[in-house]
């Protein structure tokens, strides 16, 4: 009796020690994967800055307005700083890499000082201004090498607590590692020392708040009409499988959260959508896009044509880029000539076999309607005249744009070209005043692992 009392004794005692070891080993597991993810956000958060840093620093040279370039400079001196924070949270305490921190110090001093400065007392010198380019040329050099890290890590998996365990046990990460890569990085950017003069997708509440007033009469739709209807949208068969659930609180209409099985038997479509008025607002369908079967012209054309066959006829494409094997597109709708950016349409199509993998259409819903006054009082001849005096203009036409108060104003959208870069430009078509100015982006590099 008192052995069997003892076998169950020890018993209970090694379930809770397997019990208690088991749920350890999951907190830790878990632990493992917080900090994995903290580290891989901080390097892609990292990588997106430093396209974006340089993106800034080009629509600062090219813009003739005081008020832009105070813009630019800020939004430089931010971006700059916060890469300079995201480096530091990489686990590379042990690899030396002060001097590519040294040239996100130096960027963030210097636009900070121009940004806080009065340049209609004070302009940039001709010293600075070439100070400015240097600054471009290099962030772009850092960022397309960033970028190739970037798809060595993506290509091979690495993970940086991996990376952290090495340099901990003073493990030589050794050549062709991320690792290497930022440190080939690191000694360009010692290059940089002597030139630096050493002296940083959800929806605005805004337009959810707009969207909220247009459908707030509309008719209501239960989930089995939203199902319906978003089987239609995405043209799949009406036995297709689907989940519905309603989006969390947080936003300001009530909405739907929609996923749809893919008929190939890929990844389901994740579509949101109003309860009033059964409007999709957002489509994704995120899965793995290696080939490149189509040109970028054909998927715009697929891109026109699913908006056209769902009733936005009145659009038109105004920008297309490929990132890797993406193609994505911007569509703004037309009146008296003028194109409305504030109702833009954005497209995503797979170039391996064409399928719609991304739509996002709520600006579109939220403020497209019939506009006024598109008559500009200035003439393009009196626009062009407050552009850049090295830019030269090679594309115009009228816009409507939200300027940095969120008004809405007609502009002359302008393009031009400036050392082998295209920049688009705003001129108020009322009083001249430069309201934007924005370095464009070619096709995305692809970047190949190492």
């Amino acid at each position: 009796m008192f052995r069997a009392i003892l076998i169950a004794v020890l018993s209970v005692a090694l379930i809770g020690t397997g019990v208690f070891a088991y749920n350890e080993h999951q907190e830790k597991e878990a632990l493992a994967i917080s900090h994995e993810n903290n580290y891989q956000r901080a390097f892609h958060q990292l990588a997106f800055h430093l396209d974006h840093m340089q993106d800034e620093l080009g629509a600062s040279l090219a813009t003739n307005g005081l008020s832009n370039m105070t813009g630019s400079m800020a939004e430089v001196w931010r971006i700059s700083s916060l890469a300079h924070s995201e480096m530091g949270e990489l686990p590379m305490g042990l690899v030396p890499i002060n001097k590519t921190e040294e040239y996100l110090s130096n960027v963030a001093d210097f636009t900070h000082d121009v940004a806080i400065r009065d340049r209609a007392d004070e302009p940039l010198t001709d010293d600075e201004y070439e100070r400015l380019e240097t600054f471009y040329e290099q962030a772009g050099e850092i960022s397309a090498d960033l970028r190739g890290v970037q798809a060595d890590v993506l290509a091979n998996d690495i993970r940086w607590t991996d990376i952290e365990t090495e340099l901990v046990a003073n493990t030589d990460p050794g050549e062709g590692t991320a690792i290497d890569g930022i440190q080939q990085i690191d000694e360009k950017a010692k290059g940089f020392g002597e030139n630096n003069w050493n002296d940083d997708t959800g929806f605005p509440v805004d337009v959810e708040e707009r969207l909220a007033n247009v459908v707030e009469d509309k008719e209501e739709f239960d989930e089995e009409e939203a199902v319906e209807r978003a089987r239609e949208f995405l043209n799949v068969a009406d036995d297709t499988n689907a989940e519905i659930s309603r989006l969390g609180e947080g936003i300001a209409y009530e909405g739907y959260k929609i996923y749809i099985e893919d008929p190939d038997g890929e990844s389901n479509y994740a579509m949101d959508m109003t309860v009033r008025g059964g409007l999709p607002t957002w489509v994704m369908q995120d899965r793995p896009i290696t080939e490149t079967n189509i040109s970028l012209n054909e998927a715009s054309e697929i891109a026109a044509d699913f908006l056209d066959e769902r009733g936005f006829d009145d659009v038109e494409l105004v920008d297309g880029k490929q990132y890797d094997s993406i193609g994505t597109f911007q569509f703004v709708p037309t009146a008296n000539d003028a194109r409305l950016y504030p109702d833009a349409i954005i497209m995503k199509v797979a170039l391996d076999d064409g399928d719609i993998v991304g739509y996002k259409g709520t600006e579109y819903l939220a403020n497209h309607r019939e506009r006024h006054d598109l008559d500009p009082e200035l003439e393009l001849e009196e626009a062009l005249d407050e552009v850049h005096e090295n830019l030269e203009v090679r594309e115009e036409h009228l816009a409507v744009i939200e300027n940095q108060n969120g008004e809405e104003v007609l502009t002359y959208e302008l393009y031009g070209t400036m050392n082998d870069d295209t920049y688009q430009l705003f001129i108020n078509a009322n009083d001249g005043v430069e309201e934007d100015v924005k370095r464009m982006q070619g096709a995305e590099p692809v970047y190949n692992a190492m």
